[in-house]
C-alpha cells in the first residue's frame, strides 16, 4: 500500500475549521493586556470562569502574552475530558499553559524521568480532534498529560503569519499520568498522527520555525511519537527535539513503543535537531529521514541533524530496540522507499541492538542524487540485527574500482585496513582508499569493532581519525586498542557521503617486541611488510620454544605457491622474505595470497596483496 500524498500531506483543515467555529461558539472574557486565567475546576466545556475552555478562549482574544495556571482543589490526578475539540491557540503573542502551576506537579529531571504530572487532558470524548492545537507563536505548552485524543496530542501547525518560538515542554503524550500505561493519542487511525506534531499540510502557505520539543515523554501514539513534516508550498524547519524520552515509560527502560517511528522528518523539514533523546522501542524506525519520490516535483527532506542520541536500548544501554532501523534515511516502515533525503548528519549516537540496520540510507531510482551526502561520523554502532551501516538496504556492498557507481550516498567505497600492529600500548594502523574524488579531502573514522558474520561489523567505539595521501594511502597511530581488538573503518569523502562499515581487522602484536629479548615468550606471527607489495616483502614470526615450523604461500583457491620455511627451529624471532616466486622459481601473477604458519600446536593467517 502506497501513502496518499504520503504522510502528513493526507490529513486536512478539517478538525481545525471545527476548532475555529467552537472558539467563535463562546462568549470571550473581558479583555485585559497580558492576564493570567485560573482553571479551577475540571469541566472543560463550559463559558463560566474556571472551566479550560473559558481559560483558552480568553488568552486567544486578549492581546499580549497571556498566562494559563491551574489550582483545581482536591486530591488529583485531575482529569479534564472535553467532548468537543479544545479551542485552537491563535494569538501570536502567546500563551503559557502551564500545567506544573498545578499543586503537587513539578517536571522533575530532564528528561522527564522524575516528573511528576496533575493535569491530564483525556480525549476519549472529544471527538476528531487534536489535544492541544497551536496555530500561532510563542506559545509554551507544559506540564500536561496528553492521552487518548483520535489525532494529534500536541499539534503546531503552520500558518502564514508564521508559527514560531513555541516550546513544549515536559508533558507526558500517550501515556497515563504514571507514565507507565500506553494510552495514545492517533488512534482514529485516518491520518497518520503523532504525539507531537510540527506541520505544514498540503495547499497551506504556512511556516513553522525555530520551535522546541523538551524534556517529554512522548509514547504509545499512532503513529509517530515526534513528527515534523512540510507539505509544499510550505516551509518547516529549524525546530529541535531535545532530552526526550520516545517510546519508553517514563523511566527510560520499558516499551511502550510508538507504533510506527519514534521521531519522523519528512515531506520537505529541514535544518532540524535532533539531540540527547532516548529513542526506543518503537515499531517502525526510531529515526525516519524521508522526502517525498511522487510529488512533482519532488520533495527532499535536508539538512537536519541527528546527535548524542540512544537509538534502540534502554536508558542503562541494555536492548531495548527499534523494531526496524535505528536511523533511517530514504525508507519509511515495510512499505514505501521515497528516498529523496539529503545533506543530514548523523553524529555521536549510540546505535544497537535495532531489528534492523543501524543506519541505512536508501536512494530512489528517480535519479542519482536524492539520497547523497549523508554524514555518519562518530557514532557508536553495534550488534544490530543486520549490518552497522547498510547503503541501498542490500547488505555489503563491496569497493569498486575507481568507485564509479551512484546510488545511495554515492555507494561510496569504505577504507581498506591492510596493518594494525600493537606497540608499548599505541597501535600503528595503515590502509589504502580508492574513491572517485580527491582522497586528501576525505576522511577516514577508526573504529573498535563489534564484529559480526558478515565480517564487516559494526564500528562500536569511535577511536580516531585520518586523511589519506594522493595516492589513497593512510596510516594513523591511535590509543585505546589492544591485542586481539578488531578494528573498522568509514569513509567519509570531501563531499559528505559516508561509506559502510570495512572488513574487520585484527590488531596484532609487532614482532619487533620480540626481537628485543632473548627468548619470546609466546607464538607470534607478524605482519608481511610492506603490504601490498611490488618487489619484495617481508615477513615475521617467533617461536618460544624448539618448534617444527611451516610456513607456506597460496592462492586464494587454496592451491600451494611456494614454502619459505619447513623444519626444526630453535626459540627466536626471524624474518623471511618472499619475492613473489613460485616454486619452479617463477614469478606469481598480481593478487592476493595467502600465508599461513604452522609452528608447534600454533596456527595463523594472513593475507597478502602482489600488486605488480
Amino acid at each position: 500500500m502506497k501513502k496518499i500524498g504520503f504522510h502528513s500531506c493526507i490529513t486536512s483543515f478539517v478538525s481545525a475549521v471545527v476548532c475555529c467555529m467552537f472558539i467563535l461558539a463562546f462568549a470571550i472574557p473581558n479583555h485585559i493586556y497580558a492576564a493570567t486565567y485560573t482553571v479551577n475546576r475540571t469541566v472543560p466545556d463550559d463559558n463560566n470562569p474556571g472551566s479550560l475552555r473559558w481559560c483558552m478562549n480568553g488568552a486567544n482574544f486578549n492581546p499580549g502574552p497571556d498566562t494559563i495556571v491551574f489550582n483545581i482543589g482536591g486530591t488529583g490526578p485531575f482529569v479534564i475530558a472535553p467532548i468537543m475539540p479544545l479551542p485552537v491557540l491563535t494569538d501570536q503573542a502567546g500563551v503559557l499553559l502551564d500545567g506544573l502551576s498545578q499543586p503537587g506537579s513539578w517536571a522533575g529531571a530532564n528528561p522527564p524521568s522524575t516528573a511528576n504530572l496533575m493535569i491530564v487532558l483525556d480525549g476519549v470524548n472529544a471527538g476528531a480532534a487534536h489535544g492541544i492545537h497551536i496555530w500561532s507563536s510563542n506559545n509554551t505548552v507544559q506540564g500536561l498529560v496528553v492521552h487518548n485524543f483520535q489525532q494529534d496530542g500536541i499539534r503546531v501547525q503552520a500558518r502564514p503569519d508564521v508559527s514560531q518560538n513555541n516550546i513544549i515542554y515536559s508533558n507526558f503524550v500517550g501515556t497515563d499520568q504514571t507514565g507507565t500505561i500506553d494510552m495514545g493519542n492517533g488512534w482514529n487511525l485516518q491520518g497518520l498522527w503523532a504525539g507531537i506534531y510540527i506541520i505544514c499540510t498540503p495547499g497551506t502557505l504556512g511556516v513553522a520555525i525555530n520551535n522546541t520539543v523538551q524534556g517529554n515523554l512522548s509514547s504509545g501514539n499512532y503513529a509517530e511519537g515526534i513528527g515534523i513534516a512540510s507539505c509544499p508550498p510550505g516551509d518547516v524547519g529549524f525546530n529541535a527535539v531535545l532530552f526526550n524520552y520516545v517510546g519508553t515509560d517514563i523511566a527510560g527502560g520499558f516499551d511502550l513503543g510508538n507504533d510506527h517511528d519514534g521521531v519522523y522528518i519528512g515531506e520537505g523539514a529541514h535544518d532540524n535537531v535532533v539531540d540527547n533523546n532516548l529513542i526506543s522501542g518503537n515499531d517502525f524506525e526510531g529515526v525516519c529521514i524521508i522526502g517525498y519520490a511522487e510529488a512533482v516535483p519532488p520533495i527532499y527532506t535536508y539538512a537536519n541533524s541527528v546527535t548524542n542520541n540512544i537509538i534502540g536500548l534502554d536508558v542503562a544501554l541494555a536492548p531495548l530496540p527499534n523494531t526496524r532501523d535505528g536511523v533511517s534515511i530514504g525508507v519509511y516502515g515495510t512499505w514505501y522507499a521515497g528516498g529523496f533525503a539529503t545533506d543530514n548528519i548523523i553524529a555521536m549516537n549510540t546505535i544497537a541492538h535495532n531489528g534492523r540496520n543501524g543506519v541505512l540510507v536508501w536512494e530512489s531510482d528517480s535519479n542519482t542524487i536524492n539520497a547523497d551526502r549523508n554524514a555518519i561520523n562518530m557514532n557508536s554502532i553495534y550488534n544490530n540485527n543486520l549490518l552497522g551501516i547498510d547503503l541501498d538496504d542490500d547488505g555489503v556492498t563491496l569497493n569498486d574500482n575507481g568507485d564509479p557507481d551512484f546510488r545511495a550516498n554515492e555507494d561510496v567505497n569504505f577504507p581498506v585496513i591492510t596493518s594494525a600492529v600493537y606497540s608499548a600500548g599505541q597501535t600503528a594502523i595503515a590502509g589504502t582508499l580508492d574513491i572517485d574524488t580527491d582522497p586528501t579531502q576525505a576522511t577516514i573514522e577508526i573504529f573498535r569493532a563489534s564484529p559480526d558474520p558478515t565480517g564487516y561489523g559494526e564500528g562500536q567505539v569511535y577511536i580516531n581519525l585520518t586523511t589519506p595521501v594522493s595516492s589513497g594511502n593512510w596510516n594513523i597511530t591511535v590509543t585505546g586498542l589492544n591485542i586481539g581488538d578488531y578494528i573498522t573503518a568509514t569513509t567519509t569523502d570531501m563531499n559528505f557521503n559516508t561509506s559502510e562499515f570495512c572488513q574487520n581487522y585484527i590488531v596484532v602484536t609487532g614482532i619487533e617486541e620480540y626481537k628485543e629479548v632473548h627468548v619470546p615468550d609466546q607464538f607470534q606471527f607478524g605482519l608481511s611488510r610492506p603490504n601490498p607489495f611490488t618487489q619484495t616483502t617481508s615477513i615475521d614470526y617467533a617461536v618460544p620454544r624448539e618448534s617444527k615450523v611451516d610456513l607456506s604461500i597460496f592462492d586464494i583457491s587454496g592451491r600451494l605457491v611456494t614454502t619459505l620455511v619447513d623444519g626444526v627451529l630453535m626459540p627466536g624471532a626471524y624474518t623471511v622474505p618472499w619475492r613473489g616466486y613460485d616454486t619452479e622459481g617463477r614469478r606469481v601473477s598480481p593478487g592476493v595470497y595467502i600465508c599461513i604458519l604452522n609452528a608447534g600446536e600454533f596456527k595463523a593467517v594472513r593475507k597478502i596483496v602482489f600488486a605488480r
